[in-house]
């Protein structure tokens, strides 16, 4: 049936739920679809798919824009040095930590609507009163092409909440050791007067840029499959 080269279609743009091409295809399929149906009148049969594909559609719509609103505030992160402890005033730390504080906030906004998918698109599907079938043949759709890369998906945004949170624990290590570590402006090395709290400030440094390793790893293996996919 036709809707199903509808579904197939968005579920292709569903394999690639990060990265910036995903609402650009998405939108195409429905704008194609859409001027097909507007040659002729559909089906009842036929509406009903239409409104599974875009319950689909509306889903990785929201995606995407969480999506481009956290690698938004990752940008910023790198971009205000947040996470090479630039900070010539005590407020500069508090300001870091809004930043960062964001980033957390918008990561698990979107961990949530990841691991969670199946459940809005279930949910919006009822409250559209979708017939059973429809509701099923979909969400196994969505099922197949998602299940693959989802561990993945949760590995970017287990290493993205160790980014955050190791980098308030620095953030909390400056501000109480205010007055007791110097930074060299020309390497970026931090220093404290207490061998104890450097230690400590190092080892969240070391889990901060292991956690960034894996995130950009894991991003790559990421669209790899998405390619594939």
């Amino acid at each position: 049936m036709r809707w199903i080269i509808v579904v197939l279609a968005v579920l292709a743009v569903a394999a690639g739920v990060i990265g910036h091409w995903l609402g650009l295809r998405t939108g195409e399929a429905r704008r194609e679809e859409l001027d097909r149906r507007e040659m002729g009148t559909p089906s009842p049969e036929d509406r009903v798919h239409i409104m599974a594909a875009d319950t689909l559609s509306n889903y990785l719509d929201k995606i995407q824009a969480q999506v481009r609103a956290h690698e938004g505030d990752f940008e910023r992160l790198n971009k205000q040095n947040a996470l090479t402890w630039n900070i010539h005033r005590r407020e500069d730390i508090e300001r870091d930590r809004r930043m960062i504080r964001q980033f957390l906030a918008s990561n698990t906004k979107l961990t949530d609507s990841l691991q969670y998918g199946a459940d809005f698109i279930r949910a919006d599907m009822n409250t559209a009163k979708l017939p059973a079938d429809v509701r099923d043949s979909v969400l196994a759709l969505y099922a197949k092409s998602q299940t693959p890369l989802l561990p993945l998906q949760m590995h970017v945004r287990q290493c993205d909440q160790e980014i955050g949170e190791s980098a308030l624990a620095v953030l909390d290590l400056l501000d109480f050791n205010w007055g007791a570590w110097t930074r060299d402006e020309a390497t970026g090395r931090v220093d404290f007067n207490n061998s104890v709290t450097l230690a400590t400030f190092q080892d969240y440094v070391t889990k901060l840029k292991a956690a960034a390793d894996e995130r950009q790893e894991a991003q790559r293996t990421l669209a790899h499959d998405q390619e594939r996919n």
